[in-house]
């Protein structure tokens, strides 16, 4: 089995697991990979990057353009970006940009048009991120377990927000949840799981913003309308994603957001749970204390992890890639390494 990695310099390819450097081919040179997905009533697999939207049907060793339409609009790099990917299972694709925007296809792919009920949300205008100019990013599009036409946007910063119908229409969910959002699970048609992160925006208008940011893994079992925290206490609560295999419960979180990541100014924490977040275990892994694990995925049965250091607004050269494996007595080992932060994973 394939393995597909996304980096901050682009999209690898292993062809398993240990691994030594040279063995890592570059397939994709798109810059930051945002995602990396694969659906069973999909076929291929699909990219989201900073240069744009690709999908490959050979296993990830060449890939096409998607043409997802980027626009004019401008942010930290210069170009508008590609952050989110959706295919759903009546054969619709969505793209999720910064600004945010999201586009729909219905021809697989070939053409592409805006779902422009997400620009009449009533929060958009308290929308947007920490990077200058200060466009927020659909940074999750989701859908729900057997409903096609549900889709779930998440916005960092901006909130969760819902559609019934496919994205034409939306209900603004900001208010249940704080603004900075960074990724959604849905577990079943009701029970999702969210990851997020400091900015608040009420906070940043003071001139606090991250630094008194709360963060947290959040939980909601009535689909939305509102979302209780499973973490409280935890001091690790700048989250960025969480993952569910086996029964079990993995999540990786900082005591600081990136800002304070530049100067290695923080530390992390890595943390199981076996009862659905009643309880969590801090559990020690490679990488700490300052590598942030971003990613997951299942591989051979294997459950692994990739980590670096994101988000900083110059990406540090002494900051290279890791993918760990837990073993079967639920200890951490290092797999193989890369030259840039590993943000993205999947098993092909």
């Amino acid at each position: 089995m394939a393995l597909l990695i996304g980096t901050d310099d682009g999209l690898y390819r292993v062809a398993g697991v240990p691994f030594d450097r040279d063995e890592a081919e570059q397939v994709l040179d798109c810059g930051v990979v945002t995602a990396v997905r694969s659906w069973d009533h999909a076929d291929g697999v699909f990219v989201a990057s900073s240069t744009g939207a690709y999908r490959s049907r050979d296993g990830g060793r060449t890939w096409a353009d998607l043409e997802v339409p980027l626009g004019d609009r401008f942010w930290h790099a210069g170009e508008s970006e590609v952050w989110s990917i959706l295919a759903t299972a009546d054969g619709a694709l969505y793209a999720g940009t910064n600004d945010p925007y999201i586009y729909r296809s219905v021809d697989d792919g070939e053409t592409w048009s805006e779902l422009k009920g997400f620009r009449e949300l009533p929060s958009r205008g308290h929308w947007e991120s920490p990077i200058d100019p200060h466009y927020a990013r659909l940074r999750a599009l989701e859908t729900v377990p057997g409903r096609p036409e549900r889709l779930i946007a998440g916005v960092e910063a901006g909130g969760i927000h819902l559609s019934n119908d496919g994205g034409q229409t939306w209900l603004d969910r900001r208010d249940t949840i704080i603004d900075d959002v960074h990724q959604v699970l849905p577990i079943s048609e009701d029970v999702w799981l969210a990851t997020t992160g400091y900015l608040d925006h009420d906070l940043e208008n003071l001139g606090l913003g991250h630094a008194v940011g709360v963060g947290g893994l959040y939980r909601t079992t009535d689909a939305g309308e509102s979302w209780t925290r499973l973490d409280d206490g935890n001091d690790f609560s700048y989250i960025r994603c969480v993952f569910v295999h086996d029964g079990r419960l993995f999540f990786c979180g900082g005591e600081e957001a990136p800002p304070a990541w530049v100067d290695d100014e923080h530390e992390v924490a890595l943390f199981e749970s076996t009862n659905f977040g009643r309880d969590f275990e801090r559990v020690p892994f490679p990488g700490e204390p300052q590598e942030v694990i971003e990613t997951w995925t299942v591989h051979d049965s294997d459950v692994l992890c990739g980590s670096g250091l994101f988000d900083v607004p110059d990406q540090r050269d002494d900051v290279e890639g890791r993918i760990m494996r837990r073993d079967e007595s639920g200890e951490y080992e290092t797999v193989g390494r890369l030259g840039a932060n590993v943000s993205r994973m999947e098993a092909i």
